[in-house]
């Protein structure tokens, strides 16, 4: 399912409108139906039922007069509360005022501070507020009465349904600069926005549901947007069919590369994720002082015991070693659990430049990149997986600034460096170099947790290993991840989430997903 910035959806109504000859008042028509039609549901068509409907100026204003009128028409109790004057309405959005005038239906204007707390009695007596004040052309600070309102709306007891986004985010981020509506549910129209997706825009939005308001397909299609969601029918369809008549040989042969003292937890939750997503075959390289204890770890994975400088931690000569390894592995995943110096820095920069394999980083892998563009040149896919943070210092810029503009940020790096990035977050952006983007639709906060990043390296290269595409590998990766953490979560809470359970819970969520057609 595509995502698109409120610029993008603009451009799909005007096409529409213009070019395909579908009149706005109809969209909004639609619009306002399944609006109307949430409400209805939500107050369990209890008629008479009190619902303060409250607009703005624009095109989500009009929707919300659409709204009241088919409420009022279904017996419930209407206050049409509009935020301004009614001689600033312009366009469809004045026709639906309009019609409510000719049906007597009152609109109450509040354009001062004094009228905005008169308001707030009104608002605790409701059985619903809905909120059409602004929608999706929203960019900074609120102005005028909004924050005023909006704060009256989020201090009320009241259920709320947002019209298309909750007033207040950015369509084009999920930014909230001051405040937002705190919605129970949303009901956004043909497609989700950016802000109804990401963090913090998010964590306003409740119930999310994408609704038809008679938008041909066609016209989606031809705009060839860049951004999709991640769902389950994406990563049915990605997901192979195993053969009958396969064999370990037929998935691949991968080695990580993980681990170091104390660390010995990332190279077995990865080594343990890669198996159960399906590899074939796989080796752990760890530093030889580890080897036994990894040995008792892993029963299913094979070990091997690499050169060590310092008690536990890889030498700079264990390079050569791995590369030997390599010449009989399809995939190297690098990076869970080594430690960031110097010579972990050579290892990691040295295969990157001479490897020919595929490669996943993940972790102090990562930290120890010294020139990103040696990963231009690579011909085999390479992932990194950062998190915010370990990006920002790949970059060079601030948590916050990766935070606030992920996407594009994203998006760039993944185009210049020639790599698929997975930028990990409570939605994770998956971003490719032909520009492509996907935002993960699945996880939990119980995956906050240090060794969930382990867990998905290893689903990503177990993947890549049994043949998959790098594209579809991290799709898929990146999605299952999180469904496992999700179906765990509703057995043992975020709380006592594990790493471990995410893998627990892989067959579960491939079963889900298979189920998915």
């Amino acid at each position: 399912m595509k995502v698109v910035t409120g610029a993008e959806m603009k451009e799909i109504d005007r096409y529409t409108i213009e070019e395909v000859g579908i009149s706005g008042l109809v969209l909004m028509e639609n619009a306002g139906r399944e609006v109307a039609q949430a409400a209805v549901e939500l107050l369990d068509d209890l008629k008479g039922s009190m619902v303060i409907v409250l607009a703005g100026r624009g095109n989500n204003g009009g929707d919300g007069f659409v709204v009241s009128r088919l409420l009022i028409e279904q017996g419930f109790e209407v206050k049409t509360i509009l935020l301004g004057k009614k001689e600033d309405i312009s366009g469809d959005a004045k026709v639906n005022l309009e019609i409510l005038g000719k049906l007597e239906a009152k609109v109450w204007e509040i354009s001062s501070k004094e009228e905005v707390l008169e308001l707030k009695l009104l608002l605790d007596k409701a059985d619903l507020i809905v909120d059409a004040l602004l929608g999706t052309g929203i960019k900074g600070e609120l102005r005028g009465l909004y924050p005023e309102v909006i704060t009256l709306v989020n201090n009320s007891p009241t259920a709320v349904i947002a019209v298309d986004i909750p007033s207040g985010i950015e369509a084009d981020t999920g930014r909230v600069v001051d405040t937002a509506i705190e919605a129970d549910e949303t009901i956004t129209f043909a497609l989700p926005k950016i802000g109804n997706i990401l963090y913090p825009g998010a964590d306003f939005v409740g119930d999310l549901k994408v609704v038809d308001i008679g938008i041909p397909q066609m016209v989606i299609t031809k705009q060839e947007f860049k951004i999709d969601l991640i769902t389950s029918k994406l990563v049915n369809y990605l997901l192979p069919i195993r053969a009958a008549d396969s064999h370990k040989g037929s998935y691949g042969k991968l080695l990580l590369v993980a681990g170091s003292t104390g660390m010995t937890g990332a190279a077995t939750l990865a080594t343990q994720a890669s198996l159960k997503i399906g590899a074939g075959l796989v080796t752990l390289g760890v530093p030889r002082s580890l080897n036994p204890i990894l040995e008792i770890k892993l029963t299913e994975a094979m070990t091997y015991p690499l050169g060590e400088s310092k008690e536990g931690i890889l030498s700079r000569e264990s390079v050569i070693e791995i590369k030997k390894l390599l010449n009989d592995r399809d995939v190297l995943a690098i990076g869970p659990g080594l430690t960031a110096n110097d010579e972990i820095g050579y290892i990691v920069n040295h295969l990157l430049e001479k490897t020919d394999k595929p490669v996943v980083v993940d972790a102090d892998g990562l930290n120890v990149i010294y020139d990103l563009n040696i990963l231009k040149g690579r011909t085999a896919p390479t992932v990194l997986t950062p998190h915010p943070g370990e990006l920002s210092r790949l970059i060079n810029q601030p948590i916050e600034a990766i935070r606030v503009n992920s996407i594009e940020i994203a998006k760039d790096f993944a185009r210049e460096y020639n790599v698929i990035l997975v930028l990990k977050g409570a939605r994770t952006i998956i971003a490719t170099p032909q520009g492509e983007i996907y935002v993960n639709s699945t996880g939990n906060s119980g995956m906050a947790t240090g060794g969930s990043g382990d867990v998905l390296t290893g689903l990503i290269s177990g993947l890549l290993a049994q043949g998959i595409d790098g594209r579809s590998a991290t799709i898929i990766g990146v999605y299952l991840h999180g469904l496992a953490a999700d179906l765990a979560a509703e057995e043992l809470t975020e709380y006592s989430l594990l790493p471990s359970d995410i893998i627990d819970y892989l067959p579960q969520a491939l079963r889900t997903v298979m189920s998915d057609e």
